[in-house]
C-alpha cells in the first residue's frame, strides 16, 4: 500500500529529472545557436580573402567547433575521470557523424526545396582531400585508445596532425575561387536594442547597427566564442545530470536521471547541442551557393574537433593530472563504436563525391543512417 502511495511521487521526481536537464540542453543549444550567427558574421570577414573550400575547413570550422572544445575541457576537469575522458570523446565522435550525416544533407535538402535543382554539385577533390584526413585521425585516436591509455603525447599527435592538415590546405589553396565578403545587414534589418536582448541577438547586443570592419568582426568573433564556452559549463552539467542516477539542484532538490554511462549522452545530446553553429555556417554557405564551403565546413570541423577540440583539453590534463588509463569498458565499447565511426565516415564521403552531384534520396539516406545510429546508441545504453 505504501509502494502505491509513494509511486506518483517517484514518477515525478524520476520525469523532472528528465525533463530539467534536456529543457537546460536546448537552452543551451538555443543559445549556441544564435551565438553561431555572430560566429558566422565574424569568420565570412575575417576569411573574406580566402579561397572556397579553404576558409569553411578553417575558418569556418575553428569558429564552429568552439563547443566542442570547451565542453571537451569541462568534462575533463569537471569530472577528472574516466567519465570525463569518455564525455569529451562521446562529445567528439558524435559530432563527427552528425556533422558529416546530419549537416550537410540538411543544406543539400534545403538548396533542392528551394530551387529546380536535381543535385548538387560539390567539388570531389575538396571532399576526397578532407574526407582522407578525417578518416586517418579517426583511425589514430581509435588506435590510441585501443592502447588503453593516454598520455600528453598522444595529444600532441593530435595537434600535429592538425598543423600538417592546415599548412597542406594552404599549400594547396590556389585550386578554388575567393569569396567576396556581402555584409548581411540592411536597413530594414534594424532591431532595437531590447529586441536584441529578447531574442539574444549578439552581433546586435555587441555593436549595435554599426557595419563590420576588422576590428569589430574580431571583436564579435572572439566574443561570442566567450559566450559559447561560459554556456558549454552548463550544457555539460546537464548532460551530467541526465546520465546520473541521481543529483542535486539547490534550491529545487534532488532528481533521478537515467543511470547510464555519460558516453551515451555525450554521443547524442552534447554532440547535437554543440553542432548549431556548424549547422548554421554549413547552411547559409550552401543558400549563397558555397557548397563546396557548406561540406568542407563540416568535414573541416570534423578534423578540429578530434585534433584540437579533444587534443588540447588532453594535453593540459594530462600534463596536470597524468596519464588517463582507460578500463576495459570503454576500449571495448569505443572499439565496437569505431566501425560505426568509419562506416559511416566513408558513407558520407562515397555519396558527397558521386558523379552527377548529391541527390535528395542521398541526403536522406545519410539522414537515416544517422538515425540508426542513434537507435543503436540507446540500445547500447538500455543494455548497460
Amino acid at each position: 500500500m505504501r509502494g502505491v502511495i509513494l509511486w506518483p511521487f517517484v514518477y515525478y521526481k524520476y520525469m523532472t529529472g528528465l525533463i530539467i536537464p534536456l529543457l537546460l540542453i536546448a537552452f543551451c543549444g538555443y543559445i549556441i545557436w544564435r551565438a553561431g550567427d555572430t560566429f558566422l558574421e565574424g569568420s565570412n570577414y575575417i576569411g573574406r580573402n580566402l579561397r572556397d573550400g579553404v576558409k569553411g575547413a578553417t575558418i569556418n570550422a575553428v569558429a564552429s567547433s568552439m563547443p566542442e572544445l570547451f565542453i571537451a575541457l569541462f568534462f575533463l576537469f569537471f569530472l577528472q575521470d574516466i567519465s570525463g575522458f569518455s564525455g569529451g570523446v562521446g562529445t567528439s565522435f558524435g559530432s563527427v557523424l552528425f556533422n558529416s550525416l546530419i549537416i550537410p544533407s540538411a543544406a543539400i535538402i534545403g538548396v533542392l526545396s528551394k530551387s529546380k535543382k536535381q543535385s548538387v554539385e560539390v567539388s570531389r577533390k575538396i571532399i576526397i582531400r578532407d574526407g582522407i584526413w578525417l578518416l586517418l585521425v579517426e583511425v589514430v585516436l581509435i588506435y590510441f585508445i585501443q592502447q588503453g591509455q593516454i598520455t600528453w603525447f598522444e595529444s600532441i599527435i593530435l595537434l600535429l596532425i592538425y598543423v600538417l592538415y592546415v599548412f597542406y590546405l594552404f599549400k594547396t589553396m590556389r585550386g578554388g575561387h575567393q569569396i567576396n565578403y556581402e555584409e548581411p545587414f540592411t536597413e530594414k534589418d534594424k532591431v532595437s536594442i531590447l529586441s536584441a536582448f529578447i531574442v539574444f541577438d549578439l552581433k546586435m547586443m555587441l555593436i549595435g547597427n554599426k557595419r563590420l570592419n576588422s576590428t569589430r568582426a574580431w571583436f564579435v568573433f572572439v566574443t561570442s566564442s566567450l559566450v559559447i564556452g561560459f554556456v558549454c559549463y552548463f550544457l555539460v552539467l546537464a548532460c551530467e545530470w541526465l546520465g546520473s542516477e541521481d543529483y542535486s539542484i539547490p534550491v529545487l532538490g534532488d532528481f533521478n536521471g537515467l543511470n547510464i554511462p555519460i558516453i551515451f549522452i555525450a554521443i547524442i545530446f552534447a554532440a547535437i547541442g554543440s553542432s548549431f553553429p556548424d549547422t548554421i555556417i554549413s547552411y547559409k554557405d550552401a543558400q549563397r551557393g558555397n557548397y563546396d564551403d557548406a561540406i568542407s565546413n563540416a568535414y573541416g570541423s570534423n578534423i578540429f574537433n578530434l585534433c584540437v577540440a579533444l587534443g588540447l583539453p588532453l594535453f593540459f590534463f594530462t600534463i596536470i593530472y597524468g596519464p588517463i588509463v582507460l578500463d576495459d569498458n570503454i576500449i571495448n565499447l569505443i572499439t565496437n563504436l569505431s566501425v560505426w565511426f568509419v562506416g559511416l565516415t566513408l558513407l558520407s564521403i562515397v555519396f558527397y563525391t558521386r558523379k552527377g552531384g548529391v541527390k535528395g534520396w542521398h541526403a536522406y539516406t545519410m539522414i537515416l543512417s544517422y538515425f540508426v545510429f542513434v537507435f543503436y546508441i540507446l540500445y547500447k545504453a538500455y543494455l548497460n
